[in-house]
């Protein structure tokens, strides 16, 4: 039982760290990540993001097989 207080513990310290840590990596890739202050929001502008590029790629590989001989 003692073990897993000390997981929990540790968990809990490094995770809060890295988390921060990738939070601030996620808002640098995202366009207007670092105006976000609310992890809720950060989350809908990655995901809108996301959906942005994978549009822009299917119009771009169409465009291509159109374009290609």
């Amino acid at each position: 039982m003692n073990k897993n207080k000390k997981r929990k513990k540790n968990k809990t310290g490094h995770g809060s760290g890295l988390l921060q840590m990738k939070v601030r990596r996620l808002q640098i890739l995202i366009p207007g990540g670092q105006r976000c202050n609310h992890p809720d929001l950060l989350l809908s502008k990655t995901l809108d993001y996301i959906v942005h590029m994978k549009l822009k790629l299917r119009i771009l590989k169409a465009l291509s097989d159109m374009y290609s001989l």
